[in-house]
């Protein structure tokens, strides 16, 4: 699988935070071997997990469960390179998020955004795959989301309620009051619910023959960046990972070309369907177990199988152990 990476001017901000709950910094940042010079090159990529790691170690150590949140709004609005000038050419909201989703793996990869339209409220869906404990960077992303949003549309946007799959932590007050919504804990999945009408709203930009001019400047910039073939079809089956029809055909006809040009691309870098279909499913199928607020049926329905018989099956084969018992071990180990 590829490897989870983030551009390092995520760590924007968290020097401010750990210094405002009283931590050591840069102690923490050589614990999980990430160093301080990210000023300085913000385009850098530093490890997804190590980046993780530091959160929750931060919150562990200050005893803030809301560091995450912290963090994010020492930052301010998230600098997402080139994609940041890129959405602010767009004309409405939705055409932004459409054009953040499509390109996030230029910023972070592990991360993933998917914007659901089929219901009366749009949502905005955000999953993290990371080895260890994810409340903190989920804290951390959904603020991020919110301050991106308010730049693109306005301040003064609230979203209709925040979704988190973990449960309330002990602190709750700085996230309600800088997000303006509810709060909703042990959901199926995480995310930021959105108005109505909310996709809709136009973006603060520049005149229309400049936004022309700009979007194609910066499009030829990101065309002519490496896309990780990978790391499309990874995004795509964390999307269609519940639906239990899914195939390499379907996946194949997602990305515009045939089953046997999707082998052959992935074969060219040293990878197959199958390993990639069985790394997502256990990366979601274990952060699941892990956060233990669903019943298994729904997890297993989550991870794309249609009983939970086959479920506990694979996971048996996959992990050596039933989920119960990984559940068990994993909160021994914390």
């Amino acid at each position: 699988m590829t490897k989870r990476v983030v551009r390092s001017g995520t760590l924007f901000g968290y020097m401010e935070a750990a210094r405002e709950v009283e931590i050591d910094g840069d102690a923490l940042l050589r614990s999980v071997g990430l160093r301080r010079d990210f000023v300085d090159s913000p385009d850098s990529l530093i490890s997804l997990d190590a980046f993780v790691d530091l959160l929750e170690a931060s919150a562990n150590q200050s005893g803030r469960a809301d560091f995450g949140t912290r963090m994010a709004i020492a930052r301010g609005v998230p600098d997402y390179g080139v994609v940041s000038l890129l959405l602010r050419e767009e004309a409405t909201l939705e055409e932004a998020l459409r054009t953040y989703i499509a390109h996030i793996h230029h910023h972070c990869i592990g991360m993933y955004v998917d914007l659901d339209t089929r219901f009366g409220k749009p949502f905005l869906s955000v999953q993290i795959v990371s080895e260890g404990p994810s409340t903190q960077v989920m804290q951390f992303a959904a603020c991020g989301l919110v301050q991106l949003i308010r730049w693109l549309v306005g301040p003064h946007w609230n979203p209709d309620a925040i979704c988190h799959e973990h449960s309330r932590p002990a602190r709750t007050t700085i996230q309600t009051s800088f997000m303006r919504c509810e709060t909703r804990y042990d959901q199926v999945i995480s995310g930021i619910l959105l108005g109505r009408d909310a996709l809709k709203l136009k973006v603060i930009t520049s005149p229309e023959v400049l936004r022309r001019q700009a979007k194609a400047l910066i499009t030829q910039t990101l065309g002519s960046t490496s896309d990780q073939f990978e790391v499309q079809v990874a995004r795509i089956l964390n999307q269609k990972l519940h639906d239990s029809s899914c195939s390499a055909d379907t996946l194949a006809a997602s990305l515009g070309i045939n089953r046997r040009t999707l082998h052959r691309r992935l074969a060219s870098k040293g990878l197959s369907y199958s390993a990639m279909l069985q790394q997502v499913r256990s990366d979601a199928a274990k952060r699941l177990v892990e956060i233990n607020t669903m019943p298994l049926t729904e997890i297993a329905e989550a991870v794309g199988f249609g009983s939970l018989s086959s479920f506990s099956r694979w996971f048996q084969a996959s992990f050596g152990c039933c989920a119960s018992e990984w559940h068990r071990h994993d909160a021994s180990s914390t």
